[in-house]
């Protein structure tokens, strides 16, 4: 492998290998590449929402720390490289190249009996050997899915577990019941772990102080840090604990409380107020009512699933024009119930299709009798009136965005 574009080909063959959850061929990864997962102090977040802007937050708080902060997320929104960064860097293609020849090295010399190591195992494996050699202070690592079989949970002694939400997403893995997810999520929660929670459904908290309390591990609520705040067009303002009101870098009430874990955490870690408040203010996430145009007013967010439209719908109540919404849900994805909260917005809502195997074809949604549109279409009738929302999808709206970059 020479470029990114034979990495990213490599990476793309294993995908038909699809999801296997366990840790053996992880493990035996690590094992051939000699190393530690628990060398570097690392933060393990996992949730159904806001793991990345629970991540965004955190990361700008460290940097403003003074720190070189990894972060390994998923997906990627504008290119590849940003799953593998050090201080908001995305990952430079020749350590890309290198890592990739190292982990494809290591997969040739894994028992067969384990199974073939997945597209996002070795994905994984970069992000270990990458930051392996430059040593950062600490390393964010995002949950791929899950948390208990995740690639992810090779760690025995994360510095700290963020548990950022539950909520009904890709159950055919992980579970039907919340009670089931909830135990997937739990699985990162290692003995003696110092963890943080968000905002969780009345019937898990008690579960988690059980499996906590089980594993000596120490538990922060992270909504007791809010004192106060409040929302409005122009931008979300927060006021927590010791932490004076401030003007947050993503928008929206669940952003108050991804932010909320962020504090938490950053406090357990000894990081100075200064440097709190400065990443509270300095955190950005691409795709998370992300505004690409004020004049017409275009907003990306990437809500995938119930939950996730629930929190958009609450920030859209802001918005003094009215709104109009472009949508593409996946096919695996609670379609009904995402349209019915959203029609509590606006009743101007279109769907649409784009290139990805679980998207829901033309053909499908005008079975379903939805309101049918092109990409191109609806970026061809725009006022500078009303407010145009592009949702259902962070692929979908990784698709829009270039779109919209390349149109202007």
């Amino acid at each position: 492998m020479r470029t990114r574009e034979d990495v990213l080909e490599w990476l793309s063959s294993l995908l038909a290998f699809g999801v296997k959850p366990g840790l053996e061929r992880m493990q035996a990864m690590l094992l051939e590449l000699q190393i530690d997962p628990d060398a570097i102090p690392t933060i393990h977040v996992a949730g159904t929402n806001g793991k990345g802007s629970t991540v965004a937050f955190l990361r700008e708080m460290g940097i403003a720390e003074g720190l070189r902060i990894g972060t390994f997320t998923s997906p990627y929104i504008i290119q590849f490289e940003e799953r593998i960064m050090l201080n908001g860097v995305p990952i430079a293609e020749d350590d890309l190249v290198a890592a990739a020849i190292a982990v494809q090295a290591a997969i040739q010399h894994i028992d067969p009996a384990l199974g073939t190591v997945t597209e996002f195992e070795a994905l994984t494996g970069l992000a270990f050997y990458y930051f392996d050699q430059i040593r950062p202070d600490f390393v964010i690592y995002e949950v791929g899915l899950g948390g208990l079989y995740d690639s992810t949970n090779v760690f025995k002694k994360p510095v700290a577990a963020i548990i950022t939400s539950i909520g009904h997403d890709h159950q055919a893995i992980l579970g039907d019941t919340l009670q089931e997810i909830a135990l997937q999520k739990f699985g990162i929660i290692k003995q003696g772990t110092p963890v943080i929670a968000g905002k969780l459904q009345e019937e898990l908290t008690v579960p988690l102080m059980a499996y906590c309390g089980d594993r000596n591990a120490t538990l922060k609520w992270s909504q007791e840090a809010i004192i106060r705040y409040r929302l409005k067009e122009t931008g979300t303002w927060a006021t927590y604990d010791g932490i004076p009101e401030t003007r947050l870098g993503l928008e929206g009430h669940h952003q108050v409380h991804n932010a909320a874990n962020a504090v938490i955490c950053a406090r357990r870690l000894g990081w100075s107020k200064a440097a709190i408040r400065k990443g509270l203010r300095e955190a950005k996430h691409p795709g998370r009512f992300e505004i690409i145009s004020r004049k017409p007013r275009i907003i990306l967010d990437g809500a995938h699933n119930p939950e996730g439209i629930t929190a958009l719908v609450e920030r859209l109540k802001e918005e003094s024009k009215p709104v109009t919404l472009l949508c593409s849900i996946l096919r695996d994805k609670d379609r009904t119930a995402m349209l019915t909260q959203l029609r509590s917005i606006t009743p101007d809502i279109y769907e649409t299709t784009f290139d990805f195997p679980r998207a829901r074809t033309i053909g499908e949604l005008q079975q379903e009798g939805a309101n049918v549109t092109t990409v191109e279409s609806f970026f061809g009738h725009l006022s500078v009136d009303r407010t145009y929302v592009v949702t259902g999808s962070l692929y979908f709206i990784s698709e829009v965005r270039k779109f919209y970059k390349k149109r202007k």
